[in-house]
């Protein structure tokens, strides 16, 4: 477990980024840590640690002026979930609390994934769809976020194999449904300047990216999903890497649809 919940979740913004779990899990680990000092006056009280300057640490790391707003938001739906799971309890009913045994052991397998602000900002640059991703990486479940990212890019393909009426595209999938897409016209070449006038030059950027789709699907999001362990696991780095891939992948499709495309219509560029 890291020191201080300033060290997963840099600002109060990026705190509440975090899954209601993710945040109980830091504040139950965070009261623990300061519980020494705080039996001394009984417990863990609202009150006291929501005293001016923070004589607890219960939001030790944050600067002066978000340090009240980290702490009162922490001692809302955090904290309630808490007591509400048995994790904190009060036995006399005065408002004095303590960790039961059971919140002992759920801090047993309370792990997080200390981020850079570096990665925290640089994630929200990812395409809008990647959202779950983003809530993932955030979490530290760096094969998760990617797995997602690629499923999502899989998925955006489906899309737009669904809502089209061409019989060329019906059933085609994975690796096999870029090549489909392509061939059927619904997805075209998203930069018609790329080899102006050169119907061979252009050919050949339609086909390597048909194929960047296709091994992205085969490679990549096959990889993630089947055979996790058999691959190393990933630093934050390593995953942002990946996230952004796929991120550029699906403003690709986006820019690549053809939106005009006729059911039936043969393919605009031959392979």
């Amino acid at each position: 477990m890291t020191n201080t919940i300033a060290e997963v979740a840099p600002t109060l913004a990026d705190l509440k980024k975090l899954t209601l779990e993710v945040q109980s899990r830091l504040l139950l680990a965070q009261l623990d840590a300061i519980y020494p000092q705080e039996r001394g006056a009984g417990g863990l009280n609202k009150h006291n640690l929501l005293m001016q300057g923070d004589p607890s640490g219960l939001a030790r790391g944050y600067s002066e002026p978000e340090n009240s707003g980290i702490r009162q938001h922490l001692l809302g739906a955090p904290w309630t979930e808490l007591v509400n799971r048995g994790y904190l309890v009060d036995p006399r009913g005065q408002g004095w609390f303590f960790i039961s045994d059971e919140g002992k052991e759920a801090l047993k397998g309370t792990t997080h994934v200390m981020l850079s602000r570096g990665a925290l900002g640089a994630v929200e640059l990812l395409c809008p769809e990647l959202r779950r991703s983003q809530q993932d990486f955030r979490e530290g479940r760096f094969k998760s976020a990617v797995l997602t990212a690629f499923q999502r890019v899989e998925n955006r393909l489906n899309e737009i194999r669904d809502a089209s009426s061409n019989r060329a595209v019906a059933g085609k999938t994975g690796v096999n449904l870029p090549h489909a897409l392509f061939d059927s016209a619904l997805l075209k070449l998203p930069f018609p300047n790329l080899g102006a006038g050169d119907s061979k030059r252009q050919g050949a950027y339609t086909q390597s990216l048909r194929n960047i789709l296709s091994g992205a699907i085969g490679f990549v999001r096959s990889a993630f999903d089947h055979e996790p362990h058999n691959l190393p696991d990933l630093d934050e780095r390593s995953a942002l890497e990946l996230l952004f891939f796929a991120s550029y992948l699906l403003r690709t499709v986006e820019a690549s649809e053809n939106r005009g495309a006729a059911a039936g219509s043969k393919p605009a560029i031959a392979h």
